[in-house]
């Protein structure tokens, strides 16, 4: 028995126009992440090769890695849920129905839309406290609200995704789907 197996995970489909749109964005969204984690790759190899080369890395090369990767892990995670390209471990529902497996794949969207919609709340507060105090980072003095903004989008394109998902799952159930 597989831990992990990926030929029973079903993929998302884009039936209707709504689907369709919100994949276009979040694939949108995916390919932002994309170029950001380059230009964090890219950051790097520049201050290794100054460091190397020069004697002298970049100023605050880790933290504009950090902030970079932040927010392309943000920028991943709609596209990631909408996909079903969560980890799944499936010894616990690997002998169940179908029916079942939606069961559980909609109660998880459902409270993990929940969960990222929390977090884009919090977010938002947190941003405006650094934007209120004028936090910044600590060599560059980049202001930390900044990145926080499309990291902010990023969770509510996934609590979209994941109600989304929850609404395909929940159709699935009734049979609407």
């Amino acid at each position: 028995m597989a831990l992990l197996n990926i030929k029973n995970l079903k993929k998302i489909r884009s039936d209707n126009s709504f689907g369709r749109i919100l994949n276009n964005i979040t694939r949108g969204f995916a390919i932002f992440g994309g170029f950001i984690l380059l230009s964090a790759a890219l950051i790097s190899i520049s201050s290794i090769f100054g460091r190397v080369v020069f004697s002298s890395p970049l100023l605050g090369d880790f933290e504009l890695v950090e902030i970079a990767c932040a927010v392309a892990i943000g920028s991943f995670l709609p596209l990631c849920h909408l996909k079903n390209g969560n980890v799944v471990v499936d010894f616990i529902t690997a002998n169940l129905s179908r029916s079942k497996i939606n069961i559980l794949d909609a109660t998880s969207s459902l409270i993990f839309g929940c969960v990222a919609l929390f977090f884009s709340c919090r977010m938002i507060l947190g941003a405006q406290d650094m934007y209120m105090y004028k936090e910044e980072t600590m060599l560059l003095a980049f202001p930390i609200w900044i990145p926080f903004l499309p990291v902010i989008l990023s969770f509510f394109l996934l609590t979209i995704c994941c109600f989304y998902t929850f609404s395909l799952k929940l159709s699935y159930l009734i049979g609407k789907a």
